[in-house]
């Protein structure tokens, strides 16, 4: 009898095939993985911008209906005002009396002059630090009410708490206390898209609070970014200032 053997062809890679394939994988994660963190970064601060600004909204809705008109509320006092009309509607809202490393709070206006590593632009801080601060640990977030110099009382929050970068746009923005549309609207929200971004003029204030980054310093450069935001259906589109998400020289 004949035995008839069946030849097979067994192939493998070689150690250098392999090391090639490794390394192409690591150099196209290298070029996808930063953008995919960068989008991570830009829809969870849409997603926290939002949070904060339904949670104000929520919170003037329900101090309506048991103060009443808001034009009407006693503002002679603003920390007063704060704490009677606003804070006593948030759920966990509390006073942060220690301030535990909060003393110098170092929120950034949205400007590239100078060296990003030691950019002192910390006009918000003004009003950070001269007002008391609010925390909601649950939402991890910082904010305090002031007295804006364009024409209303303004929430200046920290959609991420205590955590970096501490800048006007990326982590800071800003809503208005509206007595006349009775709601709490994003700061700039009367201003056109092109005048927040700078390209034309006409906007009260907003050639100190555009959103956008640029070689001149200038007050609270960026406190209109919420309002870009939400003219762009919540989404941080590519003219946005985002640059890295933290202080650049461009």
């Amino acid at each position: 009898m004949v035995m008839l053997g069946i030849k097979t062809d067994k192939t493998a890679f070689t150690l250098a095939e392999v090391i090639i394939v490794i390394g192409i994988i690591g150099i196209v994660a290298s070029m996808l993985i930063p953008g995919l963190v960068t989008n991570y970064r830009k829809k969870e601060t849409v997603a926290r911008l939002q949070v904060a600004y339904e949670l104000f909204s929520s919170a003037f809705r329900r101090s309506m209906a048991e103060n009443g008109d808001p034009a009407a509320w006693d503002d002679s006092d603003l920390n007063k005002y704060t704490q009677t009309y606003i804070v006593s509607y948030i759920a966990g809202a509390i006073k942060v009396n220690d301030r535990k490393g909060l003393s110098n709070y170092p929120m950034r206006t949205l400007s590239s002059q100078g060296t990003p590593s030691s950019n002192r632009y910390l006009d918000w801080s003004w009003n950070m630090n001269n007002r008391p601060i609010y925390e909601i640990p649950s939402k991890s977030i910082l904010f305090v009410v002031s007295n804006a110099n364009d024409g209303y009382k303004t929430i200046v929050v920290d959609i991420n708490g205590r955590q970096g970068p501490n800048i006007m746009g990326i982590d800071g923005f800003t809503f208005w206390i509206e007595p006349q549309k009775q709601a709490v609207m994003p700061a700039g929200y009367k201003c056109s898209r092109e005048q927040i971004l700078g390209k034309v003029k006409g906007c009260v204030s907003s050639g100190t609070r555009m959103c956008v980054r640029d070689n001149t310093w200038q007050y609270y450069r960026g406190g209109y970014c919420a309002a870009l935001l939400q003219k762009d259906d919540w989404k941080i589109t590519k003219d946005y200032p985002w640059g890295n998400g933290d202080l650049t020289s461009k």
